[in-house]
């Protein structure tokens, strides 16, 4: 089970490169294929991973497989969404992918609460994220010209703060055990792709070209599912 995860750790990281290259070209159904194959190929990990490590049966190992699937369902939702000629209906589409990224995010901080005794000084962290990106937001974004888009979007950041925080929990409790230098990198590398993506999408002006976009989001973004599914190995 363990050389399965494996495998397909290397057939997923060859999909989102398949991804990463059509998006550049623009090529979206393409583009669409390789990302949905990619983000079943996460899940296949985790669930390789799961069957190969008695000690991650549980909590931990439930809720981690469920940020995946959320991750997938997310990745379905932001794929399709362009397919919708009304914009209301995209729109609609396009936040329900959101909402299943968030909920993703909170998944994998619970499964690490649950596995690390949470320390109460850090919970400062969390607020770091939504702070900086309200900062950023409102001075160099769109994002706030709705309202309800720039509050929900902000929490959002905090999820992505919590699971920062939990990794972190993570790395003092384990004295920076394997899984937990994971946990940290993988919750590091979602807040480089969100911002990135966050970014381009909203920012007065274009300062991330494009191109550039199209390899960072889904690489660092793939590479944290993968890392998130493989602690299952190693916790």
């Amino acid at each position: 089970m363990e050389i399965a995860a494996y495998v397909f750790t290397g057939i997923c990281s060859l999909f989102a490169l398949m991804k990463s290259y059509y998006s550049a070209n623009k090529q979206y159904y393409k583009e669409l294929s390789f990302k949905t194959l990619a983000s079943l190929a996460f899940v296949a990990v985790g669930i390789f991973a799961l069957l190969a490590n008695d000690k991650a049966v549980g909590v931990y190992g439930l809720f981690v497989l469920l940020g995946g699937v959320l991750g997938v369902m997310g990745d379905l939702f932001l794929g399709v969404d362009s397919l919708f000629k009304d914009t209301k209906e995209a729109a609609f589409v396009h936040a329900w992918g959101v909402v299943c990224f968030l909920l993703g995010h909170i998944s994998y901080a619970v499964a690490m609460l649950t596995a690390f005794e949470f320390k109460p000084y850090l919970i400062p962290v969390i607020f770091i994220m939504p702070a900086l990106y309200v900062a950023v937001g409102v001075t160099k974004t769109k994002i706030f010209q709705n309202k309800l888009q720039g509050a929900f979007m902000t929490i959002y950041f905090a999820s992505l703060g919590l699971g920062v925080a939990a990794a972190i929990n993570a790395m003092i409790v384990s004295a920076a055990g394997t899984a937990s230098i994971m946990m940290l990198c993988a919750s590091l590398l979602f807040v480089v792709s969100d911002c990135v993506l966050g970014f381009t999408a909203f920012s007065n002006k274009r300062v991330i070209p494009t191109s550039v976009k199209a390899w960072v989001v889904p690489v660092t973004y793939y590479a944290a599912q993968l890392l998130y599914m493989l602690t299952m190995l190693t916790i």
